[in-house]
């Protein structure tokens, strides 16, 4: 039996576009004389839909959609991911379901079992649980179709379990011959070594060949890797398609095939490929073409103005200096050289004459009191009005240049650098983007070296450093991973080796920037804990 496995990118909540990939697919697959085609979780409406499910019409269109992908089951089998309405009078009556469609017709419906409910998942607000598991027979061959998390809970996997029972152990108990796996895993660092150990372990475990067909894309926050699979009864890895792009590929049941030797990517190039992915579907989902930026010569906004070069074209990217009184000539220089390695477009507005006519504007409600921060916010948030205007009048969509370790600090000014549609490197530490500045310029020089190796500053007084305020990244990188990835609290902390006072005065940092980062725009999660829908705590509180 030929299984063509057709990772796409479909768009949350647009579905006739969502379709049309899928009837693509199928015409291809045909094409190869494939027998069934397999496609990803709830890919008729896009992973995830959120409270696109509280809109009966959604769930409706997403029907129709469903009906006519059986029409395309005349000469081909078809498994693909949808919603599914129950009529009962009991919980939200909705389903995450896999369809088989054969003949032009729905065969059977397959609903996902084990609903997650943590990190950036909130399924059991949508979804209600299989009420019972059911192989299905192709080609004689019976196949357990099992939908994401349904695999995700092998007691001889996972030291802790977050369900009582195991769907793919269930099929295997009932005798399936192949287990499939329809999926909207997202991206996360280190995320593509646990799936593939998982997946492996499973088959061998169970002595059944798996197959797993994961959607690809970026929808807002989340970057799905996509990367179909097929593991033989072995463990053996046996098929794989490309990671980050759409791809159709097949597999032949009769067909024998040689062990790959798989070595997942690095974690830097991983991060880079699903950072060029999410801006680039960001965009073009959103409708923007183009993006600009805000240059200060300082290694995040490089970091920024480099990926947004690779996702959209330099052509596609401008790139804004707007020096102060405190701008260093370097920065300068260093931001032009940047723009003229990457290609893109540059402007220079200079802020100096603003700055001076808001003091003056100032000067009689500031009198008798000392310059501070808020002189330091005026210059940040000039430049945010200046980004902003350009945005509105030439149809920029505009990226947010700050890090993870300076959100999580609240080293950061609203309405000022904080602004923008969209923050790409929200998500990465600052030691992070130093390690993936390197990467990028492996082979040669894209972000100037001279960018990497300065001392970190906002250059928005005299002799600015970052450490005059935040403790040194190496040292502060490490105490945040701890409190945010690891929730650890300040004795576990402390415990590894650092500081009290330093865990004390980082953690209230943290703590106190929760109404900052509620403001700021979405950002594209790599990490295992992205803030966001991922991790939510009060503005207001007295844990502290």
């Amino acid at each position: 039996m030929k299984i063509a496995l057709a990772s796409i990118n479909p768009t949350v909540g647009n579905i006739n576009l969502n379709f049309n990939k899928i009837r693509e697919n199928v015409n291809k697959a045909i094409s190869l004389n494939a027998e069934l085609v397999i496609f990803p979780e709830l890919s008729i409406c896009g992973y995830p839909p959120l409270d696109l499910l509280d809109k009966q019409t959604f769930i409706n269109e997403c029907l129709e959609a469903l009906n006519e992908v059986a029409k395309l089951s005349e000469k081909i089998s078809i498994i693909v991911g949808c919603v599914t309405r129950d009529t009962d009078l009991i919980g939200t009556n909705i389903f995450n379901s896999a369809i088989l469609c054969e003949k032009g017709k729905i065969a059977s419906i397959h609903n996902k079992t084990l609903l997650p409910n943590y990190d950036v998942f909130d399924e059991v607000r949508y979804f209600e649980p299989s009420k019972k598991i059911l192989l299905t027979e192709l080609s004689k061959k019976k196949f357990g179709i099992t939908i994401c998390e349904d695999a995700w809970n092998d007691k001889d996997f996972w030291v802790h379990r977050k369900y009582e029972n195991d769907p793919i152990e269930i099929l295997s108990k009932m005798k399936a011959e192949f287990l499939i796996n329809i999926s909207a895993s997202p991206f996360s660092i280190g995320k593509e070594k646990i799936r593939t150990e998982m997946f492996s372990q499973i088959a061998k475990k169970n002595n059944l060949p798996v197959i797993f067909v994961n959607q690809v894309g970026a929808n807002t926050d989340l970057i799905f890797d996509g990367g179909c699979k097929v593991y033989d009864r072995n463990g053996n890895l046996i098929v794989a398609s490309n990671r980050f792009k759409e791809e159709l590929v097949l597999f032949d049941t009769q067909k024998e095939y040689d062990r790959i030797t798989y070595i997942p990517p690095s974690d830097l190039e991983d991060i880079f490929n699903a950072l060029v992915l999410g801006i680039r579907d960001y965009c073009t989902k959103s409708g923007f073409k183009k993006a600009l930026l805000g240059l200060s010569g300082g290694i995040d906004s490089a970091m920024v103005a480099a990926l947004a070069s690779y996702a959209l074209g330099p052509e596609n990217v401008l790139c804004v200096l707007m020096p102060s009184q405190y701008s260093s000539e370097g920065s300068i220089a260093h931001s032009q050289k940047l723009i003229k390695n990457l290609g893109t477009k540059g402007t220079t507005i200079n802020i100096k004459m603003l700055f001076n006519e808001y003091q003056l504007s100032l000067e009689k409600e500031f009198e008798g009191v000392n310059e501070d921060i808020t002189e330091e916010n005026l210059q940040s948030r000039i430049r945010g009005n200046i980004l902003m205007a350009l945005s509105n009048k030439f149809g920029y969509l505009l990226l947010a240049t700050g890090n993870k370790s300076e959100l999580a600090t609240g080293y950061a000014t609203l309405y000022g650098d904080m602004c923008g549609g969209l923050a790409p490197i929200s998500d990465l530490y600052k030691t992070s983007v130093y390690e993936l500045a390197r990467f990028i310029n492996r082979e040669k020089e894209i972000i100037p070296v001279e960018i990497i190796q300065k001392v970190p500053s906002a250059e928005l007084k005299p002799n600015q450093a970052d450490q005059d305020t935040l403790p040194p990244y190496e040292i502060l990188d490490k105490i945040l991973f701890h409190y945010i990835e690891e929730s650890k609290e300040e004795d576990e902390i402390i415990k590894e080796g650092f500081d009290r006072d330093l865990v004390r005065k980082t953690l209230k940092m943290v703590d106190r920037a929760e109404y900052k980062r509620k403001q700021a725009a979405p950002g594209l999660k790599v990490t295992s804990k992205a803030f966001g829908t991922g991790r939510r705590f009060p503005i207001v509180q007295g844990w502290r």
